[in-house]
């Protein structure tokens, strides 16, 4: 982990999540003076569950995982990449932070003031909107993702895994994945026998093609249809 030069203020900055824009030019100011920028290297961790929550994690650049730890256990809620906003859920909840965040690759995030924020959510309605707006979404993404972990067999734990990194975090058909195998197995909640062995379904059948961390989708309409069915 290294913090750079803040290169851009608030005020100035061409990557504001969707609440931000909400703000005037004073109260960017004024969150601006309690922000900090900072770079992750892959696998390092960003933020510890349990910790005490002093700030708001918002993705610059970069993806990261999200997770639970049990023991010596962990279960993936979801991967994160750039416009993305964390740490939310412990602003009014016991103070701590509610699961871990680690890089999958170098990451940028800016590190927001947790009472600077509060304020901001008791004083500005428009702002406290879109607050409420990514914790519903947040909310409706854990119901489907628990859908997906408990309700649907390999292929449509796959399938969804794909749609995941094709339309929410890459935003195309072919992409390089910056996890190995086992981080997959591990998201999908399966072993990494059984993760090698869908991967060896889905290239024989003209799905996809992967090499190396570069998977291209080849036919996107059975990946929706497997997602589907499950």
């Amino acid at each position: 982990m290294y913090s750079g030069k803040v290169i851009k203020k608030c005020v100035d900055c061409n990557c504001k999540s969707l609440p931000f824009t909400m703000l005037t030019v004073e109260e960017l100011i004024q969150i601006n003076k309690s922000r900090v920028e900072i770079c992750f290297k892959k696998g390092e961790t960003i933020i510890k569950q349990g910790a005490l929550s002093g700030h708001i994690i918002y993705i610059k650049s970069g993806l990261v995982k999200v997770f639970r730890e049990h023991g010596g256990d962990e279960l993936v809620l979801s991967l994160e990449s750039k416009g993305k906003m964390l740490g939310l859920q412990a602003i009014y909840s016991h103070n701590t932070y509610p699961y871990s965040i680690t890089a999958c690759d170098d990451v940028t995030v800016c590190l927001l003031d947790s009472n600077s924020v509060r304020e901001l959510i008791s004083t500005n309605a428009k702002f406290s909107e879109k607050i409420i707006t990514i914790l519903n979404e947040d909310s409706l993404f854990s119901y489907k993702r628990m859908a997906c972990l408990t309700l649907k067999q390999l292929h449509g734990r796959f399938a969804d895994l794909l749609l995941c990194l094709s339309l929410r975090i890459y935003k195309r058909k072919e992409f390089k994945v910056p996890l190995s195998k086992k981080d997959m197995a591990s998201i999908m909640n399966v072993s990494q026998e059984s993760m090698s062995r869908v991967i060896k379904d889905f290239s024989k059948e003209k799905i996809i093609d992967m090499k190396g961390n570069k998977i291209s989708i080849l036919n996107f309409e059975m990946v929706r249809h497997l997602s589907i069915v499950g």
